[in-house]
């Protein structure tokens, strides 16, 4: 992979990492449910932490000099929590239904493209953030059929999966 393609999906998923540490973050503060607020709290820390690893994988080469390196992977991004949910199930379809399936898919397509020997430390650490991501999915899952139904969850998904489809990594 070249090392301009390379950065920027790097920088993709710092930008995503972060925002999304600090919005679970927000979230979790103003929660009354005291299992999702650990849930989204331990969450947000583990994001951060991705934001992180991939951050300390970023090149630091003259030639991206001029390059914005840590950028949102889509315009929809930006927009992506602001007014997107306002309840402890609407936050945790949007995350458990449209953020994670899509950061999963996004890091099996990396995932694809890395070398075997140049990308060797990308191609560990996406590992690494895919299985977390896995976890994550599963904790939240657990949590959130505990609080709404299937078929709302469904419903809900799937109008806020219309709503967000320009969303990708």
């Amino acid at each position: 992979m070249m090392i301009e393609d390379l950065t920027g999906a790097v920088g993709r998923y710092v930008w995503l990492q972060r925002h999304l540490a600090e919005s679970l973050r927000l979230w979790s503060a103003g929660e009354a449910d005291a299992a999702v607020a650990v849930y989204l709290h331990r969450t947000a820390r583990r994001f951060a932490e991705h934001a992180t690893g991939w951050e300390a994988l970023l090149a630091d080469s003259p030639a991206l000099e001029a390059v914005e390196r840590i950028r949102a992977p889509s315009p929809g991004w930006e927009e992506l929590f602001r007014g997107a949910a306002t309840g402890t199930s609407d936050r945790l379809v949007v995350l458990l239904h449209v953020v994670l399936p899509r950061m999963r898919a996004s890091l099996d397509r990396f995932a694809t493209e890395l070398g075997d020997v140049a990308e060797a430390a990308e191609a560990r650490f996406c590992a690494v953030v895919a299985g977390d991501l896995e976890g994550i999915e599963a904790r939240g899952l657990a949590l959130l059929d505990e609080r709404a139904t299937a078929p709302s969850q469904r419903r809900m998904a799937a109008r806020l999966g219309g709503r967000l489809a320009d969303l990708s990594c």
